[in-house]
């Protein structure tokens, strides 16, 4: 088994703690002083002042050309005692020196210092699903609770937080010791191996290594895949802002950052045999389509994969393109937007694990479905939707007592199920136990009348939000239906009609005023959106797919992820598998 794939598997089953100035290479800034906030709100794109002490965010510096310089997570000092605010912006080392020159040569007339404070700390990174508990239980320690500075961090994808200790204290480096060691994590190795695998599951996680995959100040923000992470609509202007905006309103970027994955042999647990970052990317005819960035494995999609600045026409996501690799020969890879791996909660994991496991049992794949909703559980033991499934699946699969005890599980997190008891007793009538199946028979049926009361009142409330929605409904038909009388083309008053009719359920009259919408204004993805939905509810479904397919392209061309994201997956479930 290749080494570095090894580490990215145990890494994301497990979880891994790293020294931040190993393969990480994190560097930290100190930018503080009476002005610190307002500085820093003019100079980076996100918004500095709505962080509270001891809260981060995504961040980035541009150019005036809108260019990335430097991506970071920037951080409130949480305040013990200085007289003036304070923030520590922490990028990729090799930037720490270049970001604070170009800040410093920003100060005008502002109260503020700009300090390089790498060498003031010694830092561990803790990334993986366990990383919040990890955090609690340093949270137990007073030692740690008073002398750490945890900072949310989730570079590979997986929650995390780097924990910071100053130089020379002894008590909070032997915290940090105490955290390689009294948990199950990665003790990440400093080695190539380590510093491969590193690299792997930043790319998984849409990272982006300065000098590797862009020149610092030569890639557009709209072209990194960063934008909707780090800039804030909410704030004003900083540097790079107007060219920013520009591009989201009126233009889309001529390469911008996508994904690919490619079949699992081309790779054999290594990254595909691909050119290196920043050679051209060819299609099978020769044509460059784009610019290649970092080639990886990945764990969570088991399969080579490489990031790459694809042209208008080639980054569609779900396309599959015909790519050279280094040596001439051409190859298929499919097109995913990045990233690939995103940090979730445990509730968005499970939920995800689930989504994934029904996809998987759709296809006849019970086994793949009993593993994924097992992790699923290990997430969020709350998940009833996940231990329902489970215990149906294990149930069909001739395993009686394993989905028995799962649903005994559900007892107790869902009593008011209502298969629970139903499905109880059909499995306690296959193991032999007829006298439990008749009680658990007897058991549902009394749920079952005891419900009927909250029953009718749930009816009855919904049927009154109802009225009033047909009624609001109504009112909007009507005023649209008086600007179409001025301008029968106009794409907001075909859209606001064609979505007042859908909520009368008159979905015949709704789909035309929704196609003549999109006819009217085909750059907008919102309306291939809708016209869509239209499509699904009167059950016309492969020309509900055919819209939605000419609205990704819509919406990638412009960067709408909103809608392209919806539209994916409408497309998902509209597609057959097998």
């Amino acid at each position: 088994m290749n080494a570095a794939a090894a580490l990215c598997r145990q890494a994301r089953d497990r979880g891994l703690v790293a020294d931040w100035s190993g393969a990480p290479s994190l560097g930290a800034l100190l930018v503080a002083g009476p002005d610190a906030g307002a500085f820093l709100q003019s100079q980076l794109t996100s918004d500095v002042l709505a962080l509270a002490p001891g809260q981060a965010q995504p961040s980035a510096r541009l150019n005036r050309a809108g260019a990335l310089v430097a991506a970071m997570q920037a951080f409130r000092l949480p305040e013990r005692g200085q007289p003036f605010p304070a923030w520590l912006l922490l990028p990729d080392r090799s930037q720490v020196a270049a970001l604070a020159d170009d800040l410093r040569a920003h100060v005008v007339t502002e109260d503020v210092v700009v300090d390089d404070v790498t060498a003031e700390f010694d830092g561990r990174l803790v990334l993986g699903p366990c990383a919040p508990a990890v955090l609690a239980t340093l949270g137990a320690d007073e030692t740690a609770r008073s002398s750490l500075i945890s900072v949310e961090l989730p570079l590979t994808g997986d929650p995390g937080w780097l924990l910071l200790a100053p130089t020379g204290d002894a008590a909070a480096a032997a915290a940090l010791v105490r955290l390689s060691h009294d948990h199950d994590l990665v003790i990440w190795p400093s080695d190539a191996d380590g510093t491969t695998a590193w690299h792997w599951l930043c790319a998984e996680a849409g990272g982006l290594r300065p000098g590797v995959d862009f020149l610092p100040g030569r890639r557009g923000l709209a072209q990194s895949g960063l934008e909707q992470s780090v800039t804030s609509l909410a704030k004003g202007c900083y540097l790079g802002q107007e060219v920013v905006a520009r591009v989201r309103t009126y233009g889309s970027v001529p390469e911008a950052l996508r994904a690919l994955v490619f079949e699992p042999q081309i790779g054999r647990e290594g990254p595909p045999p691909v050119d290196a970052p920043g050679v051209p990317v060819h299609d099978d005819m020769g044509r460059k389509i784009g610019t290649w960035a970092s080639a990886a494995w990945s764990a969570a999609w088991q399969a080579p994969v490489a990031l790459a600045f694809l042209d208008r026409a080639h980054r569609t996501p779900g396309a599959t393109l015909q790519v050279r690799l280094a040596d001439g020969t051409a190859t298929s890879a499919l097109v995913r937007l990045s990233p690939l791996h995103a940090a979730a909660g445990a509730g968005d994991l499970a939920r995800r694990l689930h989504e994934r496991a029904v996809h998987r049992f759709s296809r006849g794949d019970d086994d793949g479905a009993i593993a994924l909703l097992e992790q699923a559980l290990r997430a969020d033991p709350s998940l009833a939707e996940a231990a329902e499934a489970l215990g149906v699946i294990l149930g069909r699969s001739g395993r009686y007592h394993e989905a028995i005890d799962i649903f005994r599980r559900l007892e107790e997190i869902a009593p008011n199920e209502p298969l629970l008891h139903t499905n109880l007793s059909l499995f306690y009538m296959k193991i032999g136990d007829r006298q439990e199946a008749e009680r658990q028979r007897e058991q549902a049926t009394l749920k079952r009348f005891a419900s009927l009361d909250d029953a009718r009142e749930a009816a009855e409330r919904a049927e009154s939000e109802a009225a009033a929605r047909r009624e609001d409904a109504g009112r909007r038909l009507a005023m649209f239906a008086e600007v179409l009388d001025i301008d029968p083309d106009d794409p907001l008053a075909l859209l606001g009609a064609g979505n007042a009719l859908t909520t009368l359920d008159r979905h015949a009259e709704a789909e035309p005023l929704l196609g003549r919408a999109v006819a009217a204004q085909p750059d907008n993805s919102a309306l291939y959106l809708a016209h869509g939905r239209a499509l699904e509810l009167l059950g016309r479904g492969d020309e509900a797919a055919a819209v939605y397919r000419a609205g990704v392209v819509v919406a990638s061309r412009k960067g709408d992820l909103q809608p392209l994201r919806e539209m994916e997956h409408r497309l998902l479930l509209l597609t057959p598998v097998g």
